[in-house]
C-alpha cells in the first residue's frame, strides 16, 4: 500500500534537495514531484490532494514557496517523513493552514477552487458524464510534515554588587613634642654678649606629624562568565494513521432463457 507524504519549502533548493534526498532511498523520479513558483500554482491539482489541502497548498505555491510531495510505500514512509522534516526552511504547514484560513479570502478561495473558474486552472473533482454513465469517486488522507519551534524555557544571567568585608593591616607613625625642665647640675658665670643672649626673648616652634591611613579602591577584572547556547539534532519518528478508499466489484452474472 503507498501514501502520498507532502511538505511546504521556503526555496527551490532546498525542495529539490528534499527530491533527490527521497530518490536516494529507492523512490522512483516520477513519483516525487516539486511544484514551486508563482505560475505554476494551478499544477497543484495534478497531486489529487483532498480540496482543502488543495486550496492550502496552491495559495503556498502562489506566495512563492515550493511543495515536495512524494507517494511512497509504507516502509518507507517513516524515512521520507524524515527528511521532509530535517530542513531548515521547512513551513509548518498547520501554522501555515491557521494563518490562511484567517484571512478574509479563504472561504472564497475554497468555493473558487475546482469550479472550472480560470483562475484556478479548470474543473477538479467534476462527476458525471453521459446519462448511463455514474462515477464513484476514492479518496485517501495525506499524510503532512511539517516543523515549528517551541519554547523551552529561558536562561537569565544576572549580576549583582555583593559588599564583602577586608582587613589589611598598615603601621603609622605619630610625633610628640615633649618638655622637660631640669638643673644644669651646677652654676656657670656668663657675661658679656652671652649673658645679653640670655636675657633675649625667643619663641621657639616644634611641629607635630602624624601619619594616618589613606584608602583607595580600584576595579580588577578577576573572571568572566561566558553564556553560549548549544544546538543538538534529534530523530523523531513520526506515526500516525490515514485513510483511504477502496473498491470491491462484485459482479453477477444472470442467466437469461432465450424461448
Amino acid at each position: 500500500m503507498s501514501r502520498t507524504v507532502t511538505a511546504i519549502y521556503r526555496t527551490a533548493d532546498v525542495a529539490d534537495l528534499v527530491k533527490r534526498e527521497i530518490e536516494e532511498l529507492g523512490v522512483a523520479s516520477h513519483h516525487v514531484d516539486v511544484v514551486g513558483g508563482a505560475d505554476r500554482a494551478d499544477e497543484i491539482g495534478h497531486l489529487n490532494l483532498p480540496h482543502d489541502e488543495a486550496v492550502t497548498y496552491r495559495d503556498a505555491v502562489r506566495q512563492g514557496h515550493y511543495v515536495v510531495s512524494a507517494e511512497v510505500d509504507d516502509d518507507r514512509i517513516d524515512s521520507v517523513a524524515e527528511i521532509m522534516r530535517n530542513p531548515e526552511q521547512g513551513v509548518d504547514i498547520d501554522a501555515y493552514e491557521q494563518d490562511y484560513r484567517a484571512r478574509d479570502t479563504y472561504n472564497d478561495d475554497v468555493d473558487a477552487y475546482g469550479t472550472g473558474s480560470p483562475a484556478y486552472g479548470g474543473t477538479m473533482g467534476r462527476t458525471g458524464g453521459a446519462d448511463d454513465e455514474d462515477t464513484v469517486e476514492l479518496a485517501e488522507e495525506r499524510l503532512s510534515v511539517g516543523k515549528r519551534e517551541v519554547d523551552r524555557g529561558t536562561t537569565h544571567v544576572r549580576t549583582y554588587v555583593q559588599e564583602v568585608p577586608v582587613e589589611e593591616r598598615i603601621r603609622l607613625r605619630k610625633e610628640h613634642v615633649s618638655v622637660e625642665r631640669r638643673a644644669t647640675g651646677g652654676e656657670r658665670v656668663v657675661t658679656g654678649a652671652e649673658a645679653d643672649a640670655l636675657f633675649e626673648e625667643r619663641d621657639i616652634a616644634i611641629t607635630e606629624h602624624d601619619e594616618e591611613a589613606v584608602v583607595s579602591k580600584e576595579a580588577v577584572v578577576t573572571e568572566e562568565v561566558v553564556v553560549d547556547k548549544d544546538v543538538e539534532e534529534r530523530e523523531e519518528v513520526v506515526t500516525d494513521t490515514v485513510r483511504k478508499t477502496e473498491v470491491d466489484i462484485d459482479k453477477n452474472d444472470v442467466d437469461v432463457d432465450k424461448t
